[in-house]
């Protein structure tokens, strides 16, 4: 017997087919750890997806702040303008010696003093003009004062107005940029989130490979002693084959020997004789 015939005995294929189911229970746990892996992995990813399309959304909405804080910044500085003009015409308006205010009421009561004496007295004709000629000097002056505190408390009001819109306005930036700030923050938070996760994702891809390329080898290895089995079990039909021919080859030799025997010795000989006869 030859190693060839040595390597086909039934211990060697008993111990084929042991390899054989190994190998499938081994294909089936590297198929399991190799489809985790890659689970792992499209998990990690849909993961990062919908962390990118949060920073857009915030990215967005960042832009957008940016662009109302500078409006309102703007707008802002146009109030504080107005007050700063209104204060230079509010200076104009007031007398320049502080003395010289009058109280309008003061004014007033002189007026009707003088217009009370012109009533009340006989006064000479040079007299009453002079009383009346005060009276007038003193309505004017009472007019003009009148029309400056009209002036000025029109203006204080506008500056009043302008400063509490600019303080609004500046209270609305704070707010505006203080939500900003947390968005920035936040953005920061996703964007170290999304880099933690790309590592671990990429950690899982490595194991993913590492189990297909071993899962890949299995299967070579399988491949190899399933084509050994096959070889194994057609062998059996070959010699099957092989010992009835030399059976037969038997049988026809033993049955010349006979059919030369009759021969010599004269017997008759059968049909069957005669057919193998023939054969020879």
């Amino acid at each position: 017997m030859n190693n060839g015939e040595e390597n086909k005995t039934p211990e060697n294929f008993n111990s084929l087919s042991r390899d054989i189911n190994n190998l499938k229970n081994e294909l089936n746990s590297l198929n399991e750890e190799k489809e985790k892996w890659f689970n792992k992995k499209e998990e990690l990813k849909q993961k990062v997806l919908g962390l990118i399309k949060e920073v857009k959304i915030l990215r967005k909405s960042k832009d957008d702040s940016s662009v109302k804080i500078k409006k309102l910044k703007k707008e802002r500085d146009n109030y504080n303008q107005v007050v700063k003009e209104n204060i230079s015409k509010l200076k104009i308006t007031k007398p320049k010696d502080q003395k010289k205010r009058v109280n309008p009421n003061t004014i007033k009561a002189d007026i009707e003093k003088l217009e009370l004496k012109i009533e009340t007295e006989v006064l000479s004709l040079n007299n009453e003009k002079k009383l009346m000629k005060e009276i007038k000097k003193l309505k004017k002056e009472l007019k003009e004062i009148k029309q400056t505190s009209d002036d000025s408390s029109s203006i204080s009001k506008q500056i009043n107005e302008a400063k509490k819109r600019a303080e609004d306005l500046h209270k609305e930036i704070q707010k505006e940029a203080k939500e900003s700030q947390n968005g920035y923050e936040k953005l920061n938070s996703i964007s170290n989130e999304i880099k933690k996760i790309n590592k671990e994702q990429e950690a899982a891809f490595d194991k993913f490979l590492e189990f297909k390329n071993k899962f890949i080898e299995k299967t070579k290895t399988l491949e190899d002693k399933l084509r050994k089995s096959v070889e194994y079990k057609k062998k059996p039909k070959v010699d099957k084959n092989r010992k009835k021919q030399s059976k037969d080859q038997k049988y026809i030799e033993e049955k010349a020997k006979n059919v030369e025997e009759k021969l010599k010795t004269g017997e008759k000989l059968t049909k069957e004789d005669l057919i193998v006869f023939q054969r020879e």
